[in-house]
């Protein structure tokens, strides 16, 4: 990782010469020199074991360098007097005058074996940049299939009255997933079935996982009532359920008693590697074995995903893509990452043939050995600056949902992505996710509304081969219990050189790893290892996101490198005499030292439960940090927020979460010239109207804006304890006032600003929870010139009837409707011209889609979730009349989630 090592250098310079002054540019562009360098041999390095050696040396170079310069820029900035101070810089200078030379050297050594291997490697220009483009969605292209399909089909629709068990085994890669899905999402399936779900067990699983997975609308029950609420929804119906990748009998046997026999016809269907397994598992005929291809079919699948998209090809090229699919083994897997790769190098016969050639470097009779020489392939042809994305991903967990926007924030801090000009850092890493897809080493989970990717995943043998290289690289350290039995994660526990990047499933394995050195610590321990995790000095990523605290740890105050903190709350819960519900014994008190984190970008507070029951106190200099980039609050207070005449203006700050509604005035926001995102959230009484709040006109750079609720039971205490803007008092100190039990308070009326109030470049708006608001409010945002988005949920306006009126929203182009309590829609294609997305979940009063929709000739998608049946009649017949007056086709998806009513 001798790139992304010089990269992550080149930034703690640049960061060091913003914190201490000290001119360092002459270093920065002698590495940048070199990484240019590096850049080109790693276009044609390929799995050479020599450069591989060089390539960790000047890695483990630069990140030794990085560590001391941050350690001495910080002594810089605390620097006492004048002596102390350029004797820290003196150590800077003389540490980065050593670190060139090192890693020059060995870039020399590094070009010689480069050239020594030009005649037996394609050139660099053979690998192309990657076009900027959306990503498509994702083709599960099944060759040779159809009677395995047709089979599998009898046996889900046909047979006796019993639950009955069908099984698909087969090697990892050989399509398992992909036959499940397409039955799964067969409209016969769908119609023979009331209820449909599919949940994935993995190697290392967990039972509630896997219920949540298939009861997606549940999440506070405990384990014993979930198995059980499961098992009374599932009773009576015609179920199919998907269990996918489950490994032991064990995992089987934990979850079988949730599935009832109703007589019904009801069917699992699942999907392993182990025939044992199975067997267990079978109620009927025995597991379906899924074969590898023959050369026939996978030559199709390999035509099908490079010569039937990119055009004709000479019959040269055609003859070595046959080759190549001949060698893949018959592993659709393999087949679909090589056309991956075949799609992005060089169109030459020379750069082909070499590709055909290293698919069968190693003669294996081991079809996942093979598989894995395929895939090593395709990751060693990935250019420098992917290479380290790719391998960031053997830090999640097998078979995890990866969410993007988690994604893209840890690698925005992380130091080893390339700045570019014009773009932000999370637009370049949002570039790189879409890479990696296009080479299919990761896919596509999810897509959000909207149509972009939400989540992604990689499939398990690729994993393997990502842990793997991130082991040799020493790139990320996974550390977990001893039952877990992944010989890759294993070996990487044994092995903690890694300063970088470390994952704690176990806390009592933490400190087999202490290190100073560790530059990002994820944490899925208990709370004890927390203590242990503010050992790391160096750490720059510190997520704690899954590891619930008690109080604020006092230690991350020493972390001065921090750049990603992410910290969960719940405090000791006391029950008050007279009170119904448990209440906090005290309000989580964030301490004003936070301020001293200078280089902090990203600060995130979460609370476990979306409608907590216990605010933060903020203090006012948390807006004072000049390198934050992006902070998540939950329910807050500031102890003050008016702004002052040297309150520093934070150019940086594009993301603000969970902001109360008391701060929102004109004066406040002027301190963030440059935000992008902001999301309002307060309990009923912060939204009291003021004739000052709500003013968003000087944020210029707005796009997205959200208000919501929150629901607690200690909201009704701060009901006239404090002025408007301050913080409020204690609350608990209020309920022998209420003599025990606060009485209940009306949620407020919110009064929408003016159009002229709003940020004019606002292009998404999202309201969720009982604001009162009335449909005719609504003519307001329609007049916002350049809104796209609109999202309404949880009851945010009341009435029975929307009736659209004067010009709609002529610019919308998505709208989601959840949990909006309409009976009757009113309106006709004018309101909504350029609409392309329509999606309703749970509004169960609404009888139906206004039948002038089939005339808004962009509308593309209908997505009807939890309706009554007249709306999906009316949404078909929207569809049907597109079809017949415009000759197009739009999709209409409708379905019914395991929501208990």
């Amino acid at each position: 990782m001798a790139y992304a090592a010089v990269t992550s250098l080149m930034r703690t310079i640049h960061q060091s010469m913003e914190l201490t002054g000290c001119d360092l540019q002459p270093f920065y562009e002698k590495l940048k020199s070199l990484r240019a360098i590096l850049e080109k041999s790693c276009n044609i390095m390929g799995d050479h074991e020599g450069l591989t050696i060089l390539e960790v040396e000047i890695a483990e170079v630069a990140y030794t360098t990085e560590d001391m310069v941050d350690s001495e820029s910080r002594n810089v900035f605390l620097a006492q007097n004048l002596e102390e101070r350029s004797r820290a810089m003196w150590e800077i200078f003389f540490v980065l005058e050593q670190a060139l030379e090192c890693i020059a050297s060995t870039v020399k050594q590094w070009m010689a074996a480069s050239d020594s291997m030009k005649d037996l490697k394609p050139q660099t220009s053979s690998l192309v940049s990657l076009p900027e483009h959306a990503v498509e969605q994702p083709e599960n292209i099944m060759v040779g299939r159809e009677n395995e399909f047709e089979m599998m089909l009898d046996q889900l629709a046909r047979g006796g009255r019993e639950l009955e068990v069908v099984s698909i085994v087969g090697m990892g890669g050989i399509g398992k997933t992909t036959l499940a899905t397409k039955l799964y999402s067969d409209p016969y399936i769908m119609s023979r079935f009331d209820i449909r779900a599919k949940a994935t067990v993995s190697q290392e699983y967990c039972v509630r996982n896997v219920i949540l997975g298939l009861l997606p609308s549940i999440s506070d029950e405990p384990d014993d009532q979930l198995a059980d609420r499961l098992q009374k929804h599932l009773k009576g119906r015609r179920y199919l359920v998907v269990i996918d990748d489950i490994w032991t009998t064990e995992a089987w046997d934990d979850i079988k008693l949730c599935f009832p026999d109703c007589y019904n016809g009801s069917r699992i269907l699942l999907t392993t590697r182990n025939v044992e397994v199975a067997e267990c598992a079978r109620s009927g005929k025995p597991p379906h074995h899924m074969r590898l291809m023959n050369f026939d079919e996978s030559w199709n699948l390999l035509h099908k995903k490079i010569f039937e998209k990119e055009g004709s090809y000479s019959p040269e090229f055609e003859n070595i893509g046959k080759q190549i699919a001949l060698k893949c083994g018959g592993l659709p897997l393999a087949i679909t990452v090589i056309a991956g790769l075949l799609s992005k190098i060089s169109k030459t016969l020379g750069v082909w043939q070499y590709v055909a050639e290293n698919v069968s470097s190693v003669v294996s009779t081991d079809l996942e050995a093979k598989c894995m020489r395929v895939l090593a392939l395709s990751y060693h042809h990935l250019p420098s600056h992917l290479k380290p994305c790719f391998l960031y991903f053997a830090i999640f967990a097998e078979d995890e949902q990866i969410y993007v926007n988690k994604l893209v924030e840890l690698w925005a801090v992380e130091g080893f992505l390339n700045e570019e000009e014009g773009k932000s850092i999370e637009e370049v890493a949002t570039t790189c996710i879409n890479e990696l897809i296009d080479r299919s080493l990761i896919f596509i989970h999810n897509f959000s509304f909207r149509g972009t990717i939400e989540s992604c995943g990689m499939h398990d043998v690729t994993r393997e081969l990502c842990l793997r290289e991130a082991r040799n690289m020493n790139f990320v350290n996974v550390i977990r219990g001893k039952s877990y039995q992944n010989s890759c994660e294993q070996s990487m526990q044994c092995s903690f050189k890694s300063r970088n990047r470390i994952r704690i499933h176990n806390e009592k394995k933490l400190v087999w790893c202490c290190s100073s050195e560790a530059h990002s610590i994820i944490m899925l321990g208990g709370f004890k290892c927390v203590t242990l995790a503010l050992s790391f000095k160096l750490v720059r990523v510190l997520d704690l996101g899954l590891t619930i605290c008690p109080f604020f740890p006092s230690g991350v105050l020493s972390l001065f490198h921090l750049r990603y903190l992410s910290l969960c709350f719940k405090p000791c819960l006391k029950q008050y005499r007279g009170s119904k519900e448990a209440v906090p014994s005290s309000i989580i008190d964030i301490p004003l030292s936070i301020s001293s984190l200078c280089y902090l970008q990203t600060f995130k507070l979460y609370l476990p439960f979306p409608n907590s029951s216990y605010p933060f106190i903020l203090p006012s200099e948390i807006l004072t940090m000049p390198q934050l980039r992006k902070l998540h609050m939950g329910w807050n207070y500031l102890q003050s927020h008016e702004p002052t005449e040297n309150r520093l203006v934070l150019k940086s700050l594009q993301c603000l979460n969970q902001l109360n509604p008391r701060y929102c005035t004109g004066s406040f926001f002027r301190l963030f010239p440059n935000l992008k995102k902001l999301k309002v959230f307060g309990v009923p009484e912060d939204f009291r109207n003021h004739k000052d709040l709500y003013d968003f006109r000087y944020l210029y750079q707005l796009e997205k804006l959200t208000f919501g609720i929150y629901y607690s039971p200690i909201a009704c205490f701060l009901k006239n304890t404090a002025p408007s803007g301050s913080t409020p008092q204690d609350p608990l100190r209020f309920q022998t006032r209420f003599g025990g039990t606060a009485p209940p308070t009306d949620v407020p009326t919110l009064l929408l600003p003016p159009p002229d109030a709003f940020p004019q470049n606002l292009k998404s708006l999202t309201f969720r929870g009982k604001f009162s608001l009335a449909w005719k409010d609504l003519s307001i945002v329609g007049k916002l010139s350049k809104l796209e988005v609109l999202k309404l949920s949880d009851n945010a306006f009341i009435g029975e009837e929307w009736e659209v009126v004067e010009e709609g929203f002529p610019h919308l182009k998505f709208l989601f409707l959840d949990r909006v309590y309409i009976r009757y829609w009113r309106a006709s294609s004018d309101h909504f011209p350029y609409l392309e997305r329509l999606f309703l979940k749970d509004c169960y009063s609404l009888d139906s889609i206004p039948r002038d929709f089939a005339d808004i000739t962009t509308l593309a998608l209908i997505d009807i979730s939890d309706c009554k049946q007249s709306v999906g009649n009316s949404a078909k017949q929207i569809q049907q009349d597109i079809q017949d007056n415009y000759g197009s086709s739009i999709e209409v998806h409708t379905r019914e989630s395991f929501h208990f009513r």
